[in-house]
């Protein structure tokens, strides 16, 4: 049955928990890739640990312009869905699909050269090098699937469908968790295996996602005219799309760089930070299901000439986030050591994953502006702001403070410069937001 009506009517908060509770659970599942990955790696040991969490930081870092398209999809899909255009909403979904398989293939001509020069600019340890250029080569290739599975899960999100999107997103998480043992372990895949695993599980999700587009979403459903290459269409998705994904690079260009400081302290320190990247995938996850549901709603809004509605709906995802982050920064400090300890046992990794968890989880209460209104942005079609801020807190900020504090007082600096980054990105994207649209959307 169509949603565009309720949610763009009635009660703010009850649209926006109705989106972001399926979005919800769809991250949890993508969270528990995450935890499985790290939990099996983890007992072939410190180095196998290291490796992983290199690898996957590079991987996140070429994965940026498959976001932007994402992006795009969504803000045109949720506009048109919202004006009541569901046919141009197909339309422009098939032509993000069409992007999606483009950087998949250049992702995957990469996938031969780049991982070794990767792990050397990485300065990766001996034991951690091989293992971690193997695991991103595999995952380079498997980005032909993932980019055209993540435009297509976006594409249900804009367009309000948010148990579809769970749906399709659960399926590749769970599949993960049967495959990682039987590639790891029963096959003696090690590490690479753990990315063979991946990939396999996100091919069956993409097929299973297309059935859904099929038979369970016809308003997405592309006809065989949409599937020609539409150059205005394809312009407009990366006008939207690239600042989008230029925020997200800054960002991963941050944490890419932050591990290549942190290399040079030890597999020992990397295996730390790896572990606790769980913990912030686990606090940032729901942040990005509020943020998509706030920029779903935004952009339905706003096609529907709702700009006041736009408004609150941005500022109640924030609140509504702000409120789990507090909770879940308790937590994270008073329960540091243990939850480390759930990755790896070696004492000296769990006293310095405990030490960094205790610095970053300062910063929560500033995560939440700063995720939940860059997606606001993004729902409104209008990236390049926040793309300025992520600039100014990520590279402006953190890069020269990491390498700073890192000279001063060691791997602490880092965390300490990290932390920072994230109150400076949600204090300046409240403001600039506050600036940008209160007039406009409020008129106050």
């Amino acid at each position: 049955m169509p949603l565009q009506a309720p949610l763009t009517q009635g009660s703010i908060l009850r649209p926006l928990l109705h989106l972001t509770l399926p979005f919800f659970v769809g991250h949890v599942f993508n969270l528990l890739t995450l935890v499985i990955d790290r939990l099996w790696v983890g007992q072939l040991g410190t180095e196998a640990l290291a490796a992983l969490g290199i690898a996957h930081v590079s991987l996140m870092l070429l994965f940026t312009l498959a976001f932007g398209v994402g992006v795009g999809t969504l803000a045109g899909v949720a506009r048109l869905i919202g004006a009541r255009q569901p046919q141009r909403a197909a339309h422009h979904f098939a032509q993000g699909l069409w992007l999606s398989l483009l950087f998949g293939l250049i992702f995957a001509g990469l996938a031969w050269p780049a991982p070794p020069w990767i792990m050397d600019f990485m300065g990766a340890e001996r034991g951690v090098f091989e293992p971690a250029a193997a695991y991103l080569k595999i995952s380079m290739w498997g980005l032909l699937i993932n980019a055209p599975l993540f435009v297509l899960t976006f594409a249900l999100q804009g367009a309000g469908e948010g148990k579809a999107a769970m749906r399709v997103a659960s399926v590749a998480p769970i599949l993960n968790g049967l495959l990682d043992p039987l590639f790891i372990f029963t096959l003696g895949g090690g590490v690479p295996g753990a990315a063979t695993a991946t990939v396999l599980a996100n091919a069956l999700a993409l097929i299973y996602g297309v059935g859904q587009i099929r038979h369970r979403v016809p308003r997405l459903r592309p006809r065989r005219v949409d599937l020609r290459l539409d150059g205005p269409t394809l312009w407009g998705i990366l006008r939207i799309g690239a600042p989008s994904s230029v925020e997200h690079l800054v960002r991963n260009v941050a944490g890419f760089s932050l591990v290549k400081i942190l290399a040079g302290f030890g597999a020992t320190v990397v295996s730390a930070y790896t572990a606790a990247m769980v913990v912030m995938s686990i606090v940032i996850f729901p942040g990005l299901s509020v943020g998509q549901a706030t920029a779903s709603l935004v952009g339905q809004n706003l096609g529907a000439d709702e700009a006041g509605r736009a408004w609150r709906t941005a500022w109640a995802g924030v609140g509504v986030y702000s409120v789990g982050m507090l909770t879940l920064g308790i937590f994270t400090y008073l329960g540091a050591d243990h939850i480390i300890a759930a990755f790896d046992h070696n004492p000296a990794v769990i006293i310095e994953g405990g030490r960094l968890l205790r610095i970053f989880c300062l910063s929560f209460p500033f995560i939440a502006p700063a995720l939940v209104l860059s997606k606001a942005f993004g729902g409104a079609g209008h990236t390049v702001p926040p793309m300025g801020v992520a600039a100014l807190a990520h590279l402006a900020f953190q890069l020269p403070a990491a390498v700073y504090l890192s000279q001063r007082f060691g791997s602490v600096g880092s965390y300490w410069a990290m932390s920072g980054a994230f109150t400076i990105h949600g204090l300046a994207s409240m403001v600039i937001f506050t600036r940008r649209y209160r007039r406009a959307w409020s008129g106050c």
